[in-house]
This record gives structure tokens, C-alpha cells and sequence, in this order.
């Protein structure tokens, strides 16, 4: 039997380009959708990075917090904040001027006004209709249909076995809070999802500005060339 490359993350707002390379190099990726959200505070789960005026800023979507563990599963956008209405108006006037937002603009507003409050329902949405628009064909899974229990990195080897990988795509910065030997122990490879970030001219800015979310791509070089760049990065 051949590898089998799964990517495990968690479902990001509106992520990078870094995020659907991922996606696009694994054959199985999985959303740990059952992770805790960060108790104070903006993360990636509710915020991204767009060109505003020349310069990276955050836009983000505001969210319902409890007390104690709130899982992302159960983590909800703000229903009384018109923060949909909000960030149409910020990608209108930033990237309005784009050179394929026109083109592009209507897809990106349909999937921002999915009427979910649910963050991982919005954004697995959102990611899932991003790869069918690049022809990323990965199979899609949520970690909370496996009910693991376990927890760092018995946690992502015992999703890894779930779906019958034997090969596991880690962050650049994985070395971090993962255990090399426990892979080793497990007979699963450990694999970096590692890149250099494609450059292309972005409307306001003298200078490459890098990690921003996918619709500046998008609106800059259009869907057909994002799915080149991507296949070409994915190899």
C-alpha cells in the first residue's frame, strides 16, 4: 500500500494560502473541530489577514464566549452584530479596484452570507467550497465524529489511524508540542508541509505582502491561476 497523507488543523476563518496547500497535499485532512477555543481574545478560528490600504490587518468576526472549556464545536459568531454586512464593505473598498474581484466577488459574498452562527459550520463551509472552486479533491473529515480522547500527540496519531493514514503533514512549527518518537513508535511518517509562499503584484502595495487570507490571491490572480499555483506548489 501507497502513502496516506493526512493533514489535521483546525477550521480556520477565511485561512491562508499555506492552509489549502495543505489541504491540497494530503489525500485525507481532517478538522479538529473539538479542540478548545482560546478563552480571550482574537485566534484564527475568527480572524484573518487582508491588504488594507498596503499593509496586513486584521478583520475579524466576533464571537459568543462562556465560562470555562468552550470546545469549537460549540463556539458561536455573534448573532446580534452585523459583522457579515461589516466585512463585505471592507473587501469592497480594499479590493474592489482588484483585478479579479468582479470576477469573484459574488462567490466570496454567497459563501460570507451562509446564514450558519455555528464557527466550525461556518468556516468548514467556507473552506469546503473554496477547495471545490480550486479542484481540491482531499477527502474532508471532522475530528469530533472519531470521539479520540486522547490528548497533543496520541491525539493527531489516533486520527492519523482512525482514517488509515500512515503518514502525517505537520506545520512547520509542529516540533513545537509534538513528539517525534511517539510517530516513530507508531510507524507513522512525519511529513512538513513546507513551501515558499507565491509572490504576485497586490493592488496598494510596493511590496510583496505575505500570509495573508486566500481571497487576496483570489481577487489578485483569479481562481484558475490560484488552482495552477496551488497544483504546481502541491507537487
Amino acid at each position: 500500500m501507497g502513502d496516506v497523507v493526512v493533514g489535521i488543523h483546525q477550521p480556520n476563518f477565511f485561512p491562508w494560502f499555506g492552509f489549502f496547500l495543505k489541504i491540497a497535499r494530503s489525500d485525507k485532512f481532517v478538522f479538529l473541530d473539538d479542540a478548545q477555543t482560546p478563552k480571550k481574545g482574537g485566534s484564527y478560528l475568527n480572524r484573518t489577514k487582508i491588504n488594507i490600504n498596503g499593509e496586513s490587518k486584521w478583520i475579524t468576526a466576533p464571537i459568543k464566549r462562556t465560562y470555562g472549556l468552550q470546545l469549537i464545536n460549540k463556539t458561536y459568531y455573534s448573532a446580534t452584530t452585523p459583522w457579515r454586512n461589516n466585512m463585505l464593505k471592507t473587501l469592497q473598498m480594499n479590493y474592489g479596484n482588484a483585478p479579479y474581484y468582479k470576477k469573484n466577488n459574488l462567490l466570496i459574498f454567497a459563501l460570507l452570507n451562509y446564514k450558519s452562527n455555528s464557527v466550525s459550520e461556518f468556516n468548514i463551509f467556507f473552506i469546503t467550497e473554496i477547495c471545490k472552486a480550486l479542484n481540491i479533491s482531499t477527502s474532508l473529515y471532522s475530528s469530533s465524529s472519531f470521539s479520540i480522547n486522547k490528548v497533543s500527540t496520541e491525539r493527531l496519531i489516533s486520527i492519523v489511524k482512525a482514517i488509515n493514514g500512515n503518514v502525517y503533514l505537520s506545520g512547520l512549527g509542529g516540533d513545537k508540542y509534538q513528539d517525534i518518537n511517539l510517530f516513530n513508535e507508531d510507524g507513522i511518517k512525519l511529513r512538513y508541509n513546507e513551501f515558499e509562499h507565491p509572490e504576485y503584484r497586490q493592488f496598494k502595495s510596493n511590496t510583496f505582502i505575505f500570509g495573508l487570507s486566500i481571497l487576496d490571491i483570489i481577487f489578485h490572480r483569479g481562481l484558475d491561476e490560484t488552482k495552477l499555483i496551488i497544483y504546481n506548489h502541491r507537487l
